[in-house]
């Protein structure tokens, strides 16, 4: 049962009141037949610090319905002493986040926004009229939405969402009020009982967005909590350290930051020259075992095995932290999961796409899940299935991946079969629901003729959002090429000139910044754009597709960075692929659904091949960026020296034992 749209929290007594529970029960079933979101709540759960000790009530919330309080006793002094308090707490939350600038005090918006209904009778007709004859649109039903969305702690940025919505679909979708479904409310909110609790979702579900809440929650709610917040890399966790007190302060939390005291945010591995580089380091340093540096030949499970061996060793072992939260899981291991487990006295959360997760390995991948994010609230759906169907090589034979019923359905996938032909489709979301007809081609591919430059194309899409968006601004795009070569490299250099001729645009070339900047047009290759978001992403291959696994995992992540429209433009190269994948792209934009054929066994790739076409496939560019990486060196310019050094002294080679040697024998000199 899909309970990503029903959500509750409420006192046991609540829950187990032989009045209210019919109601509860109705009210899960009719948000799951409806596909409505509903939230029952006792109390503002995003501020615990507000209680109330009636416990004959319940507040009923619906996106676009007023906010109803439901009484199941007669009318009493101590009910509207619970309401009175509770609207005015509601207000002081308001004012808290600024919303009063726009929704006002709660005595200008309480008759409007909030209906008292008194169910004497465990009526779920009753209950379903009033839902019904509440119903708000236009301007109240954003108040009431935002009203919601103080009470479940989905706090969103005022000056954003504030006013009508425009018309104009950019603009709409700049404004659209933000929500947590159930599922990512559960996850916030709601205490588990189990150590290790681990939550996958799609690109665009909000997995690091939950892990911040998360930390918030954790923060300001258990005051002596130690935690680290780590992931694989240096750059993310640079990312995150530098996100958190933004986040914070916009999330109003009073406690001061106490770094490398109450909070650690760092890579998972670190330097054993630095105790606070990584949680590998801190580990090593705080229980006196030896800290392996990183050796060609050495890898992190092996490091990760031997740790936890050591610190199984150790007598009256105490963990020194009480949370750990990992973010991008499918880059690590289980024995890194374990070693985390075994350092922590409460909870280990654990985040990452269940895409890539299925992407690399066959089995059973929802087994151990506890929180599974299918519904993707960036990307249209219709992108999202374009850009399984590229990167499972759904059209072409053998396919790279194909997938069991269960898995179609953890990816959010609703199937429809007629023998071996599958009809999938995916809910639309409330993000785009309200948006003109206009929207119905969030994919949109192209194909470059042979011989003309690819410049021609990025120019000829830009032109195309230009015209059917007169309000779009340079960093409503991003452009994103998939392979990298030299020559797309300048295909960079030479879009930027053009903008800045054509448009008086700035733009910032993602592979040297890493960020994006407001008002600049975003360009990068593919290995600098997760995490970020554009209403329109432009995605350029100039060669063919092949079966290489990190390339169409790439593309897949580079189509999914869009609110609006993904360009796809294709290289000449793919021949009739090319044909295949419009006309995948105008069914999707026409019905929302795709229909293909299941292939047999002997039509999908074996497991090794994939491995070995993934590594085969690999340019010297990748291998040298994957050992670079590995060295935890990030420096721009110290990249680029050993880029062309290598081209220099190994031209063309992909041997990766002389690649390594060549570089690490010449960092010095750098």
């Amino acid at each position: 049962m899909d309970n990503s749209y029903y959500f509750e929290y409420l006192n046991d007594e609540i829950k187990s009141d032989t009045q209210i529970r019919p109601i509860l029960d109705f009210m899960q079933e009719y948000a799951i037949q409806n596909q409505r979101q509903i939230y029952i709540i006792d109390q503002p759960i995003g501020e615990r610090k507000y209680t109330y000790s009636y416990k004959k009530a319940i507040i009923l919330l619906i996106p676009k319905v007023k906010l109803l309080i439901l009484n199941f006793e007669e009318e009493n002094e101590e009910f509207e002493d619970f309401v009175e308090d509770f609207i005015y707490d509601l207000g002081i939350i308001s004012d808290k986040y600024d919303y009063n600038e726009f929704l006002g005090r709660s005595r200008t918006w309480k008759g409007n926004l909030i209906e008292i209904e008194n169910i004497n009778e465990s009526s779920t007709e009753k209950v379903e009229e009033v839902i019904t004859s509440n119903e708000l649109t236009g301007i109240q039903g954003r108040k009431a939405e935002l009203l919601i969305s103080l009470l479940t702690g989905s706090i969103n940025d005022i000056n954003r969402v504030e006013g009508d919505v425009p018309e104009n679909n950019l603009e709409q979708i700049k404004k659209n009020i933000i929500l947590f479904d159930s599922q990512q409310t559960r996850f916030i909110f709601q205490a588990p009982s189990q150590q290790r609790v681990t939550i996958q979702g799609l690109a665009g579900t909000g997995k690091t967005e939950l892990l911040l809440h998360k930390l918030k929650d954790i923060y300001i709610n258990e005051e002596d909590s130690k935690i680290f917040f780590t992931c694989f890399n240096k750059i993310l966790s640079k990312e995150l350290r530098n996100r958190i007190p933004d986040f914070f302060n916009f999330m109003k939390v009073r406690e001061q930051i106490k770094w490398e005291e109450r909070l650690w945010v760092e890579r998972s591995w670190g330097s054993g020259a630095d105790k606070n580089s990584g949680l590998y380091s801190f580990i090593c340093h705080t229980y006196n075992i030896p800290f392996e540096r990183y050796s060609y030949g050495t890898s992190f499970e092996g490091v990760c095995k031997r740790a936890l061996e050591r610190l199984e060793s150790i007598e009256d072992f105490v963990p020194f932290f009480d949370y750990i939260l990992i973010d991008e899981s499918q880059d690590f291991n289980e024995f890194f999961f374990r070693l985390c487990e075994k350092v922590t006295k409460k909870q280990v959360y654990v985040a990452g796409d269940i895409f890539q997760s299925i992407f690399y390995s066959y089995g059973d991948q929802q087994s151990n899940l506890d929180f599974l994010l299918n519904r993707v609230y960036r990307t249209d759906p219709k992108t999202v299935m374009m850009a399984h169907i590229i990167g499972f090589g759904l059209l072409e034979r053998p396919v790279i991946r194909w997938l069991e019923d269960i898995e179609w359905k953890a990816c959010g996938y609703n199937i429809e079969k007629n023998n071996q032909e599958y009809t999938l489709s995916r809910e639309p979301l409330k993000r785009f629901e309200d948006l003109p007809n206009s929207h119905s081609k969030s994919i949109k591919v192209g194909v470059l003729p042979e011989g003309v430059a690819p410049i021609n194309g990025v120019i000829k899409a830009i032109e195309e959002i230009r015209d059917e968006n007169p309000t779009v601004e340079a960093d409503d795009i991003g452009i994103v090429f998939l392979e990298n070569t030299n020559s797309n490299f300048e295909l960079a250099e030479r879009i930027a000139y053009e903008v800045s001729n054509k448009y008086n645009w700035n733009s910032v070339k993602g592979y040297e910044t890493k960020n994006k900047e407001k008002g600049s047009l975003f360009i990068s290759n593919r290995n600098n754009v997760k995490g970020l978001e554009f209403p329109f992403v432009i995605c350029v291959t100039t060669q063919s597709l092949n079966k290489n696994t990190t390339l169409r995992n790439s593309l897949y992540m580079m189509l999914t960075r869009s609110f609006l429209t993904s360009y796809l433009i294709l290289s000449s190269e793919n021949g009739n692929l090319n044909a295949k994948l419009k006309s995948a792209a105008n069914e999707l934009n026409e019905t929302g659904t795709i229909t293909i054929t299941k292939p047999s066994p002997d039509e999908v790739m074996d497991t090794s091949l994939l491995m070995l076409e993934a590594n085969e496939n690999k340019s010297q560019y990748e291998i040298v960026e994957e050992i670079l990486k590995s060295l935890q060196i990030e420096d721009f310019n110290t990249k680029k020296q050993l880029h062309a050094m290598v081209d220099v002294m190994l031209n063309n080679s992909v041997d990766r034992d002389k690649i390594h040697n060549l570089i690490v024998n010449n960092l010095e000199f750098l």
